[in-house]
């Protein structure tokens, strides 16, 4: 099967997805399958394509370069991946062969939908929802005006009706896509995935970032690494440190950079927070010894991200063996999950003292992170690897494609 692959983001360009995609298209590949991707080029930080993905069978790109737009500056970023959309056909346009659309969301994807459906109208649309739009933006403050929102959600509608299939990442983001109008018999949910021949726990003595940086392990240390963004909520970090100060036993490290990062380092040394550590984002390849630097993680997101969109972190954090504290809606599927299973701790994204205590109490429960920690290690290994999940896409595949599978 020859897989046509569409994205509005690409590998050289930092993104909390990029990681998925990579695994997903070598699993395609190792099945059998021949992938043909259209991405983007904003930032050339990484190379187009990963060494993972250098010069194998069956594997064809083509690479659109486009302007980087501030994440923050709404109406110039839609335009900006409108103009890209456009551009972008007449790569897709020229793959004659292809067996099925793999389409990745994105705040303009009816766009290129609109065009699949015109141009390939012969072929099967696998629509990826990563974040749900425009409610995603809406809830982080991205979208303010409701008028606008509204606007958006009436042009997104057709993204639900035209795929022959839709894949979300969660049951809270199945629930969103019904009630944008989706189908719930061609709603997948198939779990974020993490690469299973890679990820995974790195011992301190071992750890090519703390020895980067020459950190010694005399503090106990709460972690956020990742992209320091709109769903990140940063005031809860402060709020936390607020708390946890006269513990000079605690440490509270921040990994990564973003839109935000000046913002949060400026009010942490307003408020004196000297229990807050920043270091910059690092390259992929860390990607277990920065998830595998600390005692406990966690996950602060602002209220109504959950369902929106979830967290990619956390399946490589459990196979990490690290307990995550997540600040997230309380009443969503996620926050249940890690109660439920006895493998980490939620909190309401308002719950301030909340948080803080639950840092307190498993830095006082050495036992208890560690059945929490053995807990999320096994099931991440069952829900969120990466063969499961590729399987899953693999099979709508051969569903929506009508094609007979060949074992």
């Amino acid at each position: 099967m020859k897989i046509l692959y569409i994205t509005a983001e690409g590998f050289d360009t930092p993104n909390p997805n990029n990681q998925m995609a990579e695994v997903m298209i070598r699993d395609f590949l190792k099945s059998g399958h021949s992938v043909h991707l259209v991405q983007s080029h904003r930032k050339g930080l990484y190379p187009d394509i990963p060494k993972s993905l250098e010069n194998l069978p069956n594997f064809t790109f083509d690479t659109v370069k486009r302007k980087v737009v501030d994440k923050s500056d709404f109406v110039k970023r839609y335009l900006n991946d409108v103009k890209y959309a456009f551009s972008a056909k007449k790569y897709w346009k020229k793959v004659k062969d292809a067996d099925v659309i793999y389409l990745q969301s994105g705040p303009t994807v009816i766009y290129p939908m609109r065009m699949l459906h015109l141009f390939k109208r012969k072929l099967p649309i696998v629509y990826s929802v990563y974040d749900v739009f425009p409610g995603h933006a809406y809830e982080i403050g991205v979208i303010k005006s409701k008028f606008v929102y509204n606007i958006l959600r009436v042009i997104q509608k057709p993204c639900y009706r035209i795929p022959q299939a839709i894949t979300v990442l969660s049951d809270d983001m199945k629930k969103k896509v019904v009630e944008q109008g989706a189908d719930p018999g061609k709603v997948h949910v198939v779990p974020a995935w993490y690469d299973v021949s890679t990820a995974g726990e790195v011992p301190a003595e071992k750890n090519r970032f703390l020895k980067k940086y020459g950190i010694e392990g005399n503090k106990f240390t709460v972690q956020y690494a990742g992209s320091i963004g709109y769903v990140f909520d940063y005031k809860a970090v402060i709020e936390l440190a607020k708390r946890l100060k006269e513990d000079t036993d605690i440490n509270i490290r921040i990994v990564g950079d973003g839109p935000l990062k000046d913002i949060f380092v400026a009010e942490a040394e307003s408020e004196c927070l000297t229990n807050i550590s920043f270091y910059p984002l690092q390259p992929v390849e860390l990607t277990s010894d920065v998830y595998s630097a600390c005692d406990i993680s966690i996950i602060p997101l602002r209220k109504g991200v959950i369902g929106n969109g979830v967290p990619s972190k956390a399946p490589i954090l459990m196979n990490c063996k690290r307990v995550i504290v997540n600040s997230v809606d309380i009443n969503s599927d996620y926050a249940k999950m890690f109660e439920e299973h006895n493998m980490g701790v939620a909190v309401d994204t308002s719950d301030s003292d909340g948080l803080a205590q639950a840092v307190i109490e498993l830095k006082n429960s050495p036992e208890k992170r560690r059945i929490m920690a053995e807990n999320a290690y096994a099931y991440g290994k069952e829900i969120y690897s990466s063969d499961a999940s590729t399987e899953k896409i693999i099979d709508i595949f051969w569903q929506v494609s009508g094609k007979r599978k060949i074992n």
